[in-house]
């Protein structure tokens, strides 16, 4: 199939696609210099991302035989072809914190209690935008009044971990527990900011059997279809479901690199009623593996390729790009027989990438007024 993938940032998805076997054609915000140096790309523009009218234009003069709509834009309806994605309203729907509290309230699973207004002031709350992703706008909430558009829930200890999921709109299958790094400061990635997988968690078979059941039950009562992803954290007490993420995971390619499942492929099938297998007894991938965002300190110009500097690096900024304080830079991949040592990968590799920007300060740093 020659297959389009438009959104704010897809190198991850239309890899995944190529991988599976399928022509490829990505149009995003980035252009990064490894996604266009396998796949043919059309670059978006931030204002892009809201005009409906620009992003079925670029459709049309694609002319694929699908369409995979990606960050920013899952909700843009696509006039004549064939798009492979939850539907709009779904995803309006279970993307809205505060409907998706209330419905895991309603049949029982663990949810932090949610509030839209009037919280309690006795106990340790989150700030959340009621739609977004990636931890963007979360803080501990501190009192006062609930901003409109966003929802205060109880603050829950414990490790972040997500379960990627393949559904058909009635079943679904759990194909891999994921740790997930959140508001990790060797990353520089502050309060409660995505940075990462590592696949598998690394917790007993009972855990991982209990959030991939979990997961599965939750993507089919939703009815989703293709690539989705449920969230938790796993408190002292259990797993506590956090959201639900109708849409590709930032985890796909820690889980395609873990187990060897083409996780798109798996997207595709799911749309025709096809499901993998159950993950495995033992709830465990291959081999562990890891995605790290890198987000930057400061405000950064690129000036070289950066794989010059460390392998296994992924989303690379072409030379000249500039780079915001917070902004993501690039993602660092690793592989290995423990966490212990995928962690240890990913460190080394951001180390080594950090000490290029700092002998060549002069070279890369920009200035916040330029």
């Amino acid at each position: 199939m020659r297959i389009l993938v438009i959104g704010q940032s897809v190198r991850n998805i239309a890899f995944s696609a190529l991988r599976a076997g399928h022509s490829v054609v990505a149009a995003d915000c980035y252009c990064d210099l490894d996604l266009v140096e396998a796949v043919e790309t059309h670059r978006l523009h931030i204002e892009d991302l809201s005009n409906a009218e620009r992003i079925n234009a670029i459709v049309e003069g694609v002319d694929p035989d699908g369409v995979v709509l990606g960050p920013g834009i899952e909700t843009v309806r696509i006039n004549g072809y064939s798009v492979m994605n939850n539907s709009p309203s779904r995803i309006l729907r279970v993307s809205d914190k505060l409907w998706l509290a209330r419905w895991l309230e309603a049949r029982g699973y663990p949810h932090p209690s949610t509030w839209e207004r009037d919280p309690p002031y006795d106990r340790r709350m989150i700030l959340k935008p009621r739609r977004g992703a990636g931890g963007l706008g979360c803080r501990i909430f501190k009192g006062g009044a609930v901003p409109p558009g966003y929802i205060v829930q109880e603050f829950v200890e414990g490790i972040p971990a997500s379960a990627s999921v393949i559904s058909d709109g009635s079943d679904a299958r759990t194909i891999a527990v994921n740790e997930l790094l959140s508001g990790t400061g060797w990353l520089n990635a502050n309060e409660f900011r995505y940075c990462g997988n590592i696949t598998p968690l690394d917790v007993d078979g009972d855990t991982i059997r209990c959030i991939a059941r979990t997961a599965e039950e939750i993507a089919a009562g939703l009815e989703l279809v293709g690539s989705n992803g449920v969230d938790f954290i796993l408190a002292e007490d259990g797993p506590v479901v956090i959201e639900v993420n109708p849409r590709f995971q930032g985890s796909l390619d820690s889980v395609e690199l873990s187990t060897g499942i083409s996780v798109f492929q798996a997207h595709l099938n799911a749309f025709d009623g096809r499901l993998p297998e159950k993950l495995p007894e033992e709830g465990r991938g291959l081999r562990f593996a890891g995605r790290a965002v890198l987000y930057s300190s400061e405000h950064i110009r690129i000036d070289c390729d950066l794989r010059r500097i460390t392998s296994c690096i992924a989303d690379v900024p072409a030379p000249g790009s500039v780079i915001g304080m917070g902004e993501p830079v690039l993602s660092i991949l690793a592989i290995g027989s423990r966490r212990e040592a995928v962690m240890s990968a990913l460190k080394d590799r951001r180390d080594a990438l950090v000490s290029s920007v700092q002998r060549n300060r002069r070279t890369y740093v920009v200035g916040p007024d330029r």
